[in-house]
């Protein structure tokens, strides 16, 4: 095992050294947002190791966006996988009947890319390896995708909100598609976009800290109290008495990360409207602001009846994430 191993670190350093010999070299990866390129043998692919990946990078997320895989998955075999393919921005190679290895290239033949090789002597063994390296491959590709969404949002033209600074302290780079939809000197602002089919949504406010830091309930009720609270006052509907909700049929699922440097609370779920019929899923950042002593909510949520919603919301949180409280 110890000698496997060493060879993998070898063809680590070997792919580093190659990867500066392609710099500047290579043309632009391509491939739609939150798609893989799948290079293993038909044979495979039809059978225990390909239900096998496919639990894993096609799962359904969670929630109203249930219907959709947490990747797309194109499958080519080694036979065809040609010099159009290879330009694929994310990629994972299968093999067996070879040496038990597992490795990443950066940028192997287009730039950006992350090219993913797992080999094995068997099937069970490419299994096994799969799963042991699956959370690591998931998280280089969500990694690698927000930052192209990131990269895309900077590239392209942004919108001025001056009520973002005003109300908020910050800056946030809103694409241009985003339209000044309301705002309040109670310091409520709601950007939207419209679609074919819908909208995409992104509201800002802020509440006190004790409002989401007390004794009368817990951190995570207050939060979506918070959510419900706001919604109330300002995210109606389009019928007479109607207003945004929180859905708690499905329970919200909440982490704790940092934007900057600032404590946050990510939070997916679903939303709904009273006396509406309208639905659909949300993100939404919940950072902890000591200096100005308050919960600034980025509340993210999209309205596409029946159309998909995986990559508006991906949006939305590379939008939320581009939040600067220094400036």
């Amino acid at each position: 095992m110890r000698f496997i191993w060493v060879g993998v670190i070898l063809l680590l350093f070997s792919c580093q050294k190659s990867d500066k010999i392609r710099t500047g070299k290579l043309v632009d990866s391509t491939g739609k947002r939150n798609e893989l390129t799948l290079v293993i043998e038909d044979s495979l692919w039809n059978g225990a190791v390909g239900d096998s990946i496919r639990q894993r990078l096609a799962v359904p997320l969670y929630g109203n966006l249930q219907d959709e895989p947490l990747f797309d998955l194109v499958q080519y075999s080694p036979k065809i996988f040609n010099s159009k393919a290879r330009l694929a921005r994310n990629v994972i190679s299968f093999s067996n009947n070879v040496a038990y290895e597992f490795w990443l290239e950066k940028s192997f033949y287009a730039t950006p890319q992350n090219f993913f090789f797992l080999r094995a002597k068997s099937s069970k063994d490419l299994i096994q390896l799969f799963h042991q390296q699956a959370d690591s491959i998931i998280s280089v590709f969500k990694k690698s995708e927000l930052n192209e969404e990131l990269h895309t949002i900077s590239r392209n033209k942004e919108q001025d909100i001056p009520q973002i600074k005003k109300y908020f302290a910050c800056t946030l780079k809103v694409p241009s598609q985003f339209k000044l939809l309301s705002s309040s000197n109670e310091h409520f602002v709601w950007l939207q976009r419209d679609l074919a089919s819908g909208n995409s949504n992104l509201a800002l406010f802020e509440v006190p800290l004790t409002a989401i830091e007390n004794t009368k309930n817990t951190l995570h009720n207050n939060l979506l109290q918070a959510i419900d609270s706001m919604s109330y006052r300002f995210i109606k509907g389009s019928r007479s008495h109607s207003y945004l909700f929180v859905e708690d049929s499905i329970t919200p699922l909440f982490e704790k990360t940092k934007l900057q440097d600032f404590t946050t609370y990510e939070i997916k779920g679903d939303w709904n409207v009273v006396n509406d019929f309208m639905y659909g899923p949300f993100i939404c950042y919940a950072v902890r602001d000591d200096y100005y002593n308050r919960y600034l909510f980025l509340f993210g949520f999209v309205n596409n009846p029946y159309k998909p919603k995986r990559d508006l919301i991906f949006e939305l949180e590379a939008i939320s994430k581009t939040l600067n409280l220094y400036e």
